[in-house]
């Protein structure tokens, strides 16, 4: 009956912070908010000849971990709205339906339309200058200062859309992934078709996504059926292209974001069930191939199988789980719990104890640890 109890605790620790680690770092006594939504930073761009202010937000086990993440960059990030809105996104999705990812939002103080063509002749030196600005200045910054996949994505809303579209068309290796939200495709329609035709995306051999997503009451249809129809004529490929109009939700939909992401990770959270450790790494080599980095499978997963196994009493197979739960993710508080739970059931108790303790040095209020470490003693 005992075990039974502890193995409920272990159940109710998957559904409250397990399932999408959302949860893993409960705010310290009221005294930090419930969602960090990062820091504040800036660049000195020679490019541009100025500062770009940055906001940075980081996956919350980020300092805690070995892992590297992919990184998403947003543009007009100074929509403080927005940006809590992509950051609030990421960390409630990240590993249960997304692998975990950095975020870069560049500010535009000046308003997202510096990254139009100008009015008077159509001249496109500025969003020019913005893409050498993000490859030969901004990208390996944040590469030298995080630790960073290789493989990144760009997101942009309204004006910000229409330069995700140019940059995709004019520096297609630049990111792996180019997302636009109610972009203004309406801007030099001709120049961009041509680029479609004759520009470097034409004899692109690399596998890149581009995701459109507008209203149809915002006025956008003919511009993007446009470019979309000569899109899918010329398209490389190896080259995605995916459109969403939706019904009824305005300029830049809210549920925008929410979207991409699920296209862009269609599968990170497979419908089939994943209930031997090796389908769940036969399932993940499978995704590190396609997108080109390794990925990971989360730690929730890891730690679910493994506590299924421990309720069938194949603390053998369980051991093995935890053994590679350790190997994959030695800084997580979940593979020494686990472990530990696995060699108390063994009759390993003071292996048991070193693992709980284990578990407290790397988060001291781990209640259900401390619960467990209680109970050998009694």
């Amino acid at each position: 009956m005992k075990n039974k109890i502890d193995f409920l605790l272990l159940v109710l620790v998957l559904i409250m912070v397990g399932g999408t680690c959302y949860a893993q770092k409960q705010a310290s006594k009221n005294s930090e908010p419930a969602v960090a939504l990062g820091t504040v930073s800036s660049f000195q761009s020679k490019v541009l000849n100025k500062t770009i202010p940055l906001s940075i937000h980081l996956p919350a086990n980020y300092d805690n971990s070995r892992k590297s993440y992919p990184v998403l960059y947003m543009l007009d990030s100074d929509y403080k709205a927005r940006f809590a809105m992509l950051a609030s996104t990421l960390d409630y999705m990240g590993e249960a339906q997304i692998p975990e990812m950095i975020l870069i939002g560049v500010d535009l103080p000046e308003g997202n339309s510096i990254l139009l063509p100008t009015r008077e002749n159509q001249d496109t030196t500025i969003p020019d200058n913005y893409i050498e600005f993000f490859e030969t200045e901004l990208i390996p910054n944040i590469n030298s200062e995080y630790r960073t996949a290789p493989f990144r994505v760009l997101y942009g809303a309204s004006n910000s859309g229409f330069f995700s579209v140019y940059a995709l068309l004019n520096s297609p290796l630049l990111f792996n992934g180019y997302f636009a939200s109610s972009p203004s495709l309406s801007h030099i329609p001709a120049e961009l078709q041509q680029k479609i035709k004759s520009g470097p995306l034409k004899t692109l051999a690399e596998d890149r996504f581009l995701h459109i997503i507008y209203s149809d009451d915002e006025g956008l249809t003919n511009s993007v059926s446009e470019f979309s129809n000569v899109l899918a004529d010329h398209k490389p490929e190896g080259f995605t292209y995916k459109v969403d109009e939706l019904a009824n939700q305005g300029h830049v939909p809210a549920m925008d974001f929410t979207l991409f992401l699920l296209a862009l990770y269609p599968d990170f959270n497979p419908y089939e069930d994943l209930d031997t450790l090796e389908k769940v790494t036969q399932h993940f080599d499978k995704l590190s191939k396609r997108y080109g980095y390794e990925i990971q499978p989360p730690i929730s997963m890891i730690f679910s199988l493994g506590a299924n196994m421990i309720r069938s009493k194949n603390l053998a197979l369980a051991e093995k789980i935890f053994q590679y739960s350790l190997q994959v993710y030695p800084e997580g508080k979940e593979s020494y719990l686990g472990m530990g739970v696995v060699h108390r059931d063994q009759g390993q108790l003071e292996n048991a104890k070193a693992m709980f303790e284990k578990a407290l040095t790397i988060d001291p209020d781990y209640s259900l640890a401390k619960r467990l470490l209680q109970r050998l003693g009694k």
